[in-house]
């Protein structure tokens, strides 16, 4: 075993936080809520909205890459 790991303490961890844990949480709330809010709209409009969300998932995508490509 080495030093460094005998003196590591379980929050060296930069996730091990509980307000990075929240926050995970959080998001992946949100995600699972968008998820079963496109499967509710392709049940009740059907493929049309699947193409749709299609698009709408496409310029999301397009805009987080330019967010990342511009450092924000």
């Amino acid at each position: 075993m080495s030093a460094q790991a005998a003196t590591a303490s379980p929050t060296d961890d930069p996730q091990a936080s509980t307000a990075e844990n929240a926050l995970a949480a959080r998001i992946l709330l949100i995600v699972a809520a968008a998820l079963v809010l496109c499967a509710v709209i392709v049940a009740v409009f059907g493929l049309p909205a699947l193409g749709i969300l299609g698009l709408l998932a496409t310029a999301i995508v397009w805009a987080a890459l330019l967010s990342i490509m511009f450092g924000n």
